[in-house]
């Protein structure tokens, strides 16, 4: 039964935002303080359960002293007494991430890093006091209206038991497709959870499908825990070995071979983009999302030119294997661009050349 037009204590019901298998998402308004705000109500049959309302509780107050610009701040949640349990947060105006996934793959692969980075740095002060998110996928980021990635719904998986996962209507809490082999396998999650499921949404938003994928949930399941998938390369020739690895890093079957916290996972990522010129992560989501046309092709031209100056630094410094792959990765942003075709000339020349030498000298 919808609760619009009611009061949870001091918050009036406005509207409902959206609904799952565990809660019910409102937009109220706080009669106290005068402001907006989002109301999670849990379904009557986790709200019954003294256990799941004791986990609210525990999850809220631990969130709650999270402060950082990219996580959902938590304002209140309810008493053991009340009638209803829920979660109150900042309303956001805006939409998810999955609205924008649903559109298609983050071209050029570097904006699908600067997501990244910017929810690794989010769960990076969440893993530094102590809390696992659990449930990562693009259904629980915001994009803010003014271009601010929020994360959202911490420890919401944990108001379950791995039985009740199993059996919830609609789906398995968590999302299949998201989840870390710990949690399927119903062992503790740590950071490292958190990692894996960062790397399948970095794997989805650059190639445009999830890495583990199959017919059913089961599959899906079976699919992940055997560890196996497509090089996201395959499909995006603009993907860079760097990033490709940085994924590849993430989905590690083995949680020790993941980055250890997101904090690792996002000084690599960091790296990687200032190594393009991209060093102020934030500031470029904003403007990428102010005006996704003109910020890619603007962006695509950056990666080029920083590639070009990188490709040419590595052929004076005779490094030459790199050189090339800076070359090649330029031609597949812009396969007319005369600098690297001229480049690669080049090089080809030079290797015609000590062929010839090594010739000359068997023959000699």
């Amino acid at each position: 039964m919808s609760l619009v037009g009611r009061h949870i204590g001091r918050y009036r019901i406005l509207e409902e935002l959206g609904s799952g298998g565990m809660s019910v998402v409102y937009k109220g308004l706080d009669t106290a303080l005068d402001r907006e705000v989002a109301v999670k109500v849990l379904h009557p049959h986790l709200a019954g359960k003294d256990e799941s309302r004791r986990r609210l509780a525990r999850e809220a107050r631990a969130v709650a002293k999270l402060h950082h610009p990219n996580i959902l701040e938590v304002f209140d949640f309810s008493s053991a007494e009340a009638h209803d349990a829920f979660i109150v947060t900042e309303y956001i105006r805006g939409r998810t991430l999955k609205t924008y996934l649903d559109d298609g793959p983050m071209e050029p692969p570097e904006l699908a890093a600067m997501v990244i980075h910017e929810l690794a740095a989010a769960l990076a002060h969440a893993h530094d006091s102590g809390v696992i998110h659990r449930d990562l996928k693009p259904e629980n980021v915001m994009v803010r209206e003014d271009g601010v990635l929020k994360l959202m719904d911490f420890g919401i998986a944990r108001l379950l038991d791995i039985e009740d996962r199993m059996t919830l209507t609609g789906a398995l809490v968590g999302s299949p497709a998201h989840m870390s082999p710990e949690i399927i396998e119903g062992l503790e999650a740590g950071p490292e959870a958190d990692i894996f499921s960062l790397g399948i949404m970095f794997y989805a938003l650059m190639t445009g499908r999830l890495p583990f994928t199959a017919s059913n949930t089961t599959a899906t399941l079976k699919r992940i825990l055997d560890g196996t998938y497509e090089d996201p390369r395959r499909r995006v020739p603009t993907l860079s070995d760097e990033l490709a690895e940085i994924c590849a890093t993430c989905l590690q079957r083995d949680p020790q071979r993941r980055y250890p916290n997101a904090g690792k996972l996002r000084d690599a990522l960091a790296d990687a983009l200032a190594g393009l010129g991209f060093s102020r992560v934030g500031e470029e989501l904003i403007s990428f999302f102010a005006d996704p046309p003109s910020y890619q092709r603007l962006a695509r031209q950056r990666i080029v030119a920083a590639l070009l100056e990188r490709g040419e630094r590595q052929l004076q410094e005779k490094r030459t294997p790199r050189a090339l792959a800076c070359l090649n990765h330029v031609l597949a942003l812009d396969v007319t661009n005369e600098r690297a075709l001229g480049l690669l000339k080049g090089i080809q020349r030079q290797q015609r050349r000590r062929t010839w030498r090594r010739r000359g000298l068997r023959m000699g």
